[in-house]
């Protein structure tokens, strides 16, 4: 089970916005998570993939990190890996931590979606990020060509998806037009922070503003 009762000051986390946001969610959505500190980020993304194991779906974190670490991540937030993954619902993939050959970017985002879901049953459920370098100028640029790729043709794909960043590592001379860039390029976007800091919405409202 999900660690709710974990407090954060006068605040537990199942008051927290970005969790509240994402209970309320339905369909398949393609949402950024932004963060500063990973604590946070953790407590999001174990919420985003219970929900989604809880209703039944298959559920893949795909990575470049050990899927070791990633399985002692999710299991610190409550979830229990081993249970899930012999259910063979839950499935940590590793991805190669060069971002060489990944220009064409929907064959890419298309190979990760076979290879990581074979043996698995639709409906999936998505937490990772294609491009592991956000700290270039050139590792952001093909970051962001790759989340529009994948925002356009998103439908085809028929999954939920959390693509995740963490600003303080993106690159810093053009950072606010990056995270624009990635909130164009996304149905949801949530700041996962300190509860008073924390926000979750829709991108489109974004739309209605401008």
């Amino acid at each position: 089970m999900f660690l709710l009762g974990e407090r954060w000051g006068f605040m537990s986390a199942k008051n927290y916005r970005p969790i509240k946001f994402l209970d309320r969610m339905e369909g398949n959505n393609h949402i950024v998570l932004l963060y500063d500190n990973p604590k946070y980020a953790d407590v999001v993304i174990a919420r985003y993939l219970l929900n989604g194991l809880q209703k039944g779906e298959s559920c893949i974190f795909f990575s470049p990190d050990e899927p070791k670490t990633i399985e002692e991540r999710l299991s610190a937030k409550g979830i229990d890996v081993d249970s899930y993954k012999q259910a063979n619902s839950l499935r940590i993939y590793r991805t190669e931590r060069s971002d060489a050959g990944k220009l064409d970017m929907l064959s890419t985002l298309r190979r990760i979606r076979e290879e990581s879901t074979k043996g698995m049953r639709p409906p999936y459920r998505f937490v990772g990020r294609t491009i592991t370098d956000t700290e270039t100028k050139e590792g952001m640029t093909l970051g962001l060509a790759v989340e529009k790729s994948g925002h356009e043709h998103f439908e085809e794909f028929d999954c939920s998806q959390m693509c995740y960043y963490d600003i303080s590592g993106i690159e810093q001379s053009r950072r606010d037009e990056w995270i624009r860039g990635l909130l164009k390029n996304h149905h949801h976007v949530i700041y996962a922070s300190e509860p008073d800091k924390a926000v979750a919405f829709e991108t489109m409202l974004l739309e209605d503003v401008e």
